[in-house]
């Protein structure tokens, strides 16, 4: 497997159409803002993605995360998919209110958190596509998005709404389909 990370000004490669609906929600709560708060992130508005959601809190200098205690991640809320894979694949009862580190194995913890950090340190989306998930049993080919919460005006990333589109598949993939790419688009860029 290979990983592809690149820069983007636009949301142009968010394809997926559940992804680029709720990129598109994203936008329309950040009222002049960079990126919207928690708060500004309703459920009621987005029934269509609550099955695939998750909303993350950003905590720096929480303690010993995988980076040195730099940054850690909390699952504040994860809908029903989200649950069936930390349930069938990680043997976690759920992933609400758990801690990232907690979760995840050193080795996978240590590329999530490499693969995540432009989005605290700097309010970069983040979005995935190509192979998203590797468990024991299967893969999963599809997009992530990652969309960055600041809950004060102009104020650090404190969390972000994410969603995880994708299919499962049993058998080994081609080399060229566990590649993913990786694209870091500054929230500020944003018009």
């Amino acid at each position: 497997m290979s990983e592809h990370r690149v820069a983007a000004d636009t949301l142009a490669c968010v394809t997926e159409p559940l992804l680029r609906r709720l990129a598109d929600y994203w936008l329309s709560r950040r009222a002049g803002r960079v990126m919207p708060a928690r708060a500004d992130i309703d459920p009621l508005d987005i029934p269509w993605a609550l099955p695939h959601l998750y909303l993350v809190d950003c905590v720096s200098d929480a303690g010993p995360g995988a980076d040195g205690g730099r940054w850690r991640y909390r699952y504040r809320v994860a809908g029903d998919e989200v649950e069936a894979v930390f349930r069938s694949h990680m043997g976690r009862s759920s992933a609400r209110n758990t801690w990232l580190d907690d979760m995840l194995a050193p080795d996978t913890l240590k590329v999530v958190m490499d693969r995540w950090r432009p989005l605290p340190e700097s309010g970069r989306i983040v979005h995935m596509q190509g192979m998203i998930y590797k468990t024991i049993d299967r893969y999963a080919r599809g997009g992530r998005l990652l969309l960055p919460l600041a809950d004060a005006a102009g104020g650090p990333v404190t969390g972000f709404v994410g969603a995880t589109a994708c299919d499962w598949v049993a058998e080994v993939p081609t080399r060229a389909a566990a590649d993913i790419t990786i694209t870091y688009i500054p929230a500020a860029a944003l018009a």
